[in-house]
């Protein structure tokens, strides 16, 4: 009877039902008193013909068999053949239903009606009922007929007597634990519930003997697994495995003293499990105790085979996705693997895996694409395993194996490469061509060390593997040339347990940081190179941690680039920068507002719609917010690339490629990124990377220079703005704006600031245009100003008449070199003089901390 499936009146109607079936069967005098009522209630209850309770060919018992001639033979024939018709005296040919009797071998209700009769459709169902009910009765009797022949043989020990009377107990609670199970199935409790009420059930009735439930998995090879565990001390894992394997998938074993007992459970006849029983030092089980036994391992079968359950089974231990085991049953077969290893030696090693780009395939081609990348993930993974390993889906685009070897760590490095080596293949979906890679941590088994707590350790392994590859730390092979997907291994180490702890730490801060509104922004100045004028700000983010101090992004936002606060908290950035630059722009009407992205941002669907919602807050004109994109989302798909840019270009504000362009150290030219796409990039211009900037002036700056140069020209045939970050000396403001870049920002023209500073400093006019119309110097005003290469003077100081170079000139105006005035930056000497008549080689002077209004003054004097 499928009672899951009853309506609220049915389930009612089939507990009263089961009440009445119950209360007849126990009203019995006898055991054959009990077997005639049997047919009794089975012939009236689907208004059968003949009803007969049969043992082989001995009948116990029936209704409408006649009173002489009894058909045996017919009754054995179709009890042996399950079903069929034979001839009954006085009704001519009936055909039989056969019910087996669950809890009592070999017994069996033979349901005939005469050939043409119909049939209702809750025979079978109403018959199996009562057979069930009728075996626990029978089973109770047993019990009690025992107590009582036991007693009539003379007074045994006591300590057989109490076992005598525990027997007793354990048949009267049977049925009422069957009641309780019955309930429990129609009311559709979860299938981890009921396994664990069958294992706690046995247990209870086993005078509290510990109980295992072993099933096989049908998404993993039908690997066997503990599914429910009670009693103090648990079984070992190892033992109950062992035991449900020597059953067989039949019967029952009664156990030893080394032994477990086990009764095999089944779903529509199949083999999946056994329940086992711990005898160990209680020695074999008894007839009784074997039947109990039994009689809960059909319980477990009965729930296990209904549909819903069946489903609820592989729920329960695998992903629905990828059909790969989950998290609780990795870490179960982990708890099994360790105990093992203790015993053979063989070591175990676990795997974490994390896929990197998965979250721009998701948010750049939508869920439905993700979910088919995981699957195919799912499939590569299975491929790497070897004949013992196991692999599982942790949630997300986290995955998880678990590597049994003599030398697990060597095993575990060889399928990390393999997995990273197919994870890292094309993948074909949704018409598009993707790619994702893999960030692996290793952990491997150490004595006393747990199953969550090694899955912890191969995270923070992991963890560390996602550091190395933002940094560029040198990738683990030959072929691993690109970091941001392929990802790096790392073997777990002691000290990564205090990173793991601070990463945490530091998720759990920043969550409350946003909450508590302790983040502020910093703004630096944009300048325009001619005349110092402040074009612009960008927003620089900083957390005024409570114990920490001042922390810049990369002291937080690094270690917590999966925390939920990140996007939220740039949404704050947005809306912040965009309001406070509106309130400014009543002062300087044409400043402009910088706000970064990180990749990840760009990527996502919804970071259009969030930096529209910012600038209508703030009633800010779009062409006045400017969105640095880093140069790195040139790696992803640039069909996807470009329609995240143009949707974020859609709302009206301008977009900058920050960072872009390297100098490689041996051919002076561009390196990092190629010049190709800006041509269909939808971008209004390009941030020259710091590190190009600082080469200018440097041993270098032939190249360097060539290479701004290129990019200026560039930008100004494709009608894109060049910025240059990382202004530190005044060398690199003329040599920038002789290479055709107007636009410039660091610490020589304007250190970040609070919005008090800067407010002030725009209130007070002294971050703006020089006079107007003042031209920039020509460039052969600059070259005499500066001095051409090697016209640097001598040790012996310089000679009258040359030209002054940019260090000497700032010294002139703000001091001599070396002493450093109020608020200025001491400047070192000149290098000395090299052989006799060889000219000093011109060194670049850091000049941090000067402001825009000083170097005007500088601009001013050399005109």
């Amino acid at each position: 009877m499928d009672l899951a499936a009853l309506s609220p009146d049915q389930l009612g109607h089939a507990s009263a039902l089961l009440e009445h079936v119950l209360t007849e069967l126990s009203a019995g005098t006898s055991e054959r008193d009990v077997l005639t009522r049997a047919a009794t209630l089975v012939a009236d209850l689907v208004d059968a013909d003949v009803v007969a309770v049969c043992e082989g060919a001995h009948v116990h018992g029936g209704v409408g068999l006649g009173q002489r001639f009894l058909p045996e033979r017919g009754l054995a024939r179709v009890v042996r053949d399950g079903g069929g018709s034979f001839a009954v005296p006085g009704l001519g040919r009936v055909r039989a239903t056969v019910v087996a009797v669950p809890a009592l071998s070999g017994v069996h209700l033979v349901v005939g009606r005469v050939e043409g009769a119909a049939e209702p459709g809750t025979t079978l169902t109403t018959t199996a009922l009562v057979a069930r009910v009728l075996g626990l009765v029978v089973l109770s009797r047993h019990g009690r007929e025992r107590e009582r022949w036991h007693r009539q043989q003379g007074a045994r020990g006591a300590a057989e007597r109490g076992r005598l009377q525990q027997a007793l107990r354990q048949r009267e609670q049977v049925l009422t634990t069957s009641v309780r199970f019955q309930r429990a199935v129609s009311s559709r409790r979860p299938l981890p519930e009921l396994l664990l009420q069958i294992a706690a059930s046995s247990s209870e009735l086993m005078d509290g003997r510990a109980v295992t439930l072993v099933l096989a998995d049908p998404r993993s090879r039908m690997e066997m697994r503990v599914v429910a565990a009670v009693g103090e001390p648990q079984l070992d894992p190892g033992l109950a495995l062992a035991a449900t394997a020597a059953l067989g998938g039949f019967g029952v074993a009664v156990g030893d003293e080394r032994t477990p007992a086990a009764a095999a459970v089944h779903i529509n006849g199949r083999s999946v499990g056994a329940l086992v029983l711990d005898t160990l030092g209680s020695g074999s089980l008894d007839p009784v105790g074997a039947t109990v036994l039994r009689a809960f391992a059909e319980h477990a079968s009965m729930a296990l085979s209904h549909a819903d359950t069946v489903r609820a089974v592989e729920a329960a231990s695998s992903d629905p996705l990828t059909n790969l085991p989950n998290r609780a049953a990795l870490l179960r077969h982990l708890e099994v693997a360790l105990r093992v290893t203790e015993a053979d030696g063989v070591g175990t090693a676990v795997l974490f895996i994390d896929l990197n780009g998965f979250k721009q395939v998701n948010d750049s081609l939508g869920h439905a694409a993700g979910d088919e990348v995981l699957s195919r993930v799912a499939r590569r993974l299975r491929r790497c395993l070897r004949g013992d390993d196991l692999a599982a889906r942790l949630g997300g685009d986290e995955f998880a194996l678990v590597v049994r070897d003599v030398e697990p760590a060597r095993a575990a490095a060889r399928i990390a490469a393999r997995v990273q080596a197919d994870v890292a293949m094309p993948l074909e979906t949704h018409g598009r061509t993707v790619r994702v890679g893999a960030s692996i941590g290793i952990a491997v088994a150490e004595s006393g060390v747990g199953a969550a707590e090694m899955l912890r350790r191969a995270d923070s392994a992991m963890y560390r593997a996602k550091a190395e590859s933002r940094t560029g730390s040198p990738a683990p092979s030959a072929e691993a040339t690109d970091g941001s997907l392929t990802g790096r291994v790392v073997l777990f180490e002691a000290d990564m347990h205090d990173v793991d702890r601070l990463r945490r730490r530091l998720e759990h801060d920043l969550l409350s940081a946003v909450a508590g509104e302790e983040f502020e922004l910093v703004y630096q100045p944009i300048v325009r190179l001619g005349d110092g004028a402040v074009v612009g700000a960008e927003a620089l983010l900083r957390w005024r941690h409570g114990t920490r101090g001042l922390l810049e992004p990369g002291a937080f936002l690094a270690g917590a680039e999966r925390s939920p606060a990140v996007e939220e908290l740039w949404r704050w950035v947005l809306r912040t920068a965009c309001a406070q630059a509106a309130l400014w722009r009543e002062q300087v009407p044409d400043l402009s507002i910088t706000v970064n992205l990180s990749a990840a941002h760009v990527m996502t669907r919804g970071v259009a719609d969030d930096v529209r919602r910012a600038l209508t807050a703030a009633s800010l004109d779009p062409t006045a917010l400017v969105l640095d994109v880093p140069a790195d989302l040139l790696a992803e798909d640039p069909d996807v690339l470009v329609a995240r840019l143009r949707k974020l270009r859609a709302t009206g504000a301008r977009i900058l490629l920050d960072d872009f362009a390297t100098l490689r150290p041996d051919g002076g030219v561009l390196a990092g990124h190629s010049l190709a796409p800006l041509r269909q990039l939808p971008v209004d211009g390009v941030k020259l990377d710091r590190t190009l900037v600082a080469e200018i002036d440097g041993p270098d700056g032939v190249d360097a220079l060539a290479a701004v140069r290129t990019l200026c020209e560039l930008g100004a045939a494709l009608d894109l703005g060049v910025v240059a970050e990382g202004v530190e000396r005044a060398e690199q403001v003329l040599l920038l704006q002789e290479a055709g870049c107007t636009v410039g920002q660091g610490v020589l023209l304007g250190a970040p600031r609070s919005v008090e500073e800067l407010g002030a400093d725009l209130a007070a006019g002294e971050l703006g245009p020089v006079e107007p119309g003042v031209a920039v110097p020509a460039l052969a005003d600059l070259v005499e100003l500066v001095g051409a290469p090697g016209a640097h003077p001598e040790a012996g100081g310089p000679e009258p008449g040359l030209p002054l170079s940019a260090a000497e000139l700032f010294a002139q105006e703000f001091g001599p070199v070396g002493v450093a005035r109020e608020g200025a930056v001491a400047l070192p000497a000149p290098p000395a003089a090299g052989p006799a008549g060889a000219p000093g080689t011109p060194v670049p002077v850091p000049i941090s901390g000067v402001r825009p209004t000083d170097l005007r003054r500088m601009l001013d004097r050399s005109r």
